[in-house]
């Protein structure tokens, strides 16, 4: 791109330009921790400095900014210690990885807690003066910038949207959110933990499928993980009940694809309620096109009747599960 000229002079009628190079953004003063309905956004640096490494160790990742040579050195030495003890486990469903992203969520200052496992505490003091060098200035002013958005969005629509999703699934929303914003959250850019009376969801910060009204679905999509389950709570139970209807067994993803499909059309609802004539849900596209194949036409006939308020839930649930179950999709027996 072709700066503009910061400084013109006029001589003899010619204007001559002082090209001068684009500068990075100033740094806006954005609050790192912000409170909306039941919801609490934050940016961390230990939370953060974690995500990086277990997904470097687990799927490589970008060396942090501004390492020298021996400093870089001493973060692949830290990636490669925290890969031997974070393993395999994943972090929605490892104990210990569980308490230790809590952990640090809470972790304020220098100091680490004590119940931080020695081998993890050991990488994470080491290496947090290589993440503090630049990487972590970049990475707080990302999350600070997702959160300033997301923030007026929860603000004019949580309160609806948490309503709709009582509705739609039957049971009380969940009653608190706390949400760790960085540019690394797992596999796929977010994750969550938790119950109904709390939940924790780390969530990304840069990923295109979390940004802009995007976020509002994907909060909206990760606090309902507290109620929604495979085999329990909300559409869980529904679809166990179904089964035991109809005798057909259902497709393993089609809680979760319930769940995406109802928090991305109920936000689509409350965004077009405000003007926003176009909203694509996260579950179009690849998701559609991908594991959930499939599931577009149920979900747009059975459970849209539901939401609409002309079908039963039990019924929209029924239908689903016969249209989806193996013997009841196009080819199956």
């Amino acid at each position: 791109m072709t700066p503009f000229p910061a400084v013109s002079l006029i001589l003899l009628g010619v204007v001559v330009a002082a090209p001068v190079a684009e500068a990075a953004p100033a740094r806006v003063d954005l609050p790192a921790t912000v409170e909306v309905e039941r919801f609490r956004m934050q940016s961390n640096p230990w939370v953060n400095l974690h995500e990086r490494l277990l997904y470097d160790a687990a799927l490589g990742a970008p060396d942090p900014a501004g390492l020298t040579t021996e400093e870089t050195a001493a973060w692949t030495a830290a990636v490669d210690a925290y890969r031997a003890w974070a393993k395999k486990r994943s972090p929605v469903f490892d104990a210990e990885l569980i308490a230790v992203s809590q952990a640090l969520s809470g972790t304020r200052g220098r100091k680490l807690p004590d119940t931080i496992p020695e081998a993890a505490r050991k990488v994470l003091a080491g290496a947090m003066p290589l993440y503090e060098k630049e990487q972590w200035p970049k990475d707080d002013t990302a999350n600070r910038f997702w959160i300033s958005v997301a923030q007026p969005l929860l603000k004019g629509c949580a309160g609806e949207l948490v309503a709709a999703h009582e509705k739609a699934y039957g049971v009380p929303f969940t009653k608190r959110a706390l949400v760790d914003a960085s540019p690394f959250a797992g596999e796929f850019g977010g994750y969550t933990v938790g119950d109904a009376a709390s939940v924790h969801t780390v969530i990304s910060s840069t990923e295109p499928g979390y940004a802009g009204f995007a976020a509002l679905e994907m909060l909206m999509h990760e606090a309902s993980h507290g109620i929604v389950a495979p085999d329990a709570g909300a559409i869980g139970a529904d679809l166990a009940r179904a089964a035991a209807e109809t005798g057909r067994k259902p497709a393993r993803n089609l809680w979760h694809a319930l769940l995406f499909y109802t928090s991305g059309e109920l936000t689509r609802r409350a965004l077009a309620a405000r003007g926003v004539a176009e909203y694509r849900m996260a579950i179009e596209g690849r998701l559609f096109d991908g594991p959930f194949k499939g599931f577009r036409e149920p979900f747009e006939t059975h459970w849209r009747a539901w939401l609409d308020g002309v079908l039963t839930r039990d019924e929209a649930i029924r239908r689903i599960v016969i249209a989806t179950s193996p013997s009841g999709r196009e080819g199956g027996s």
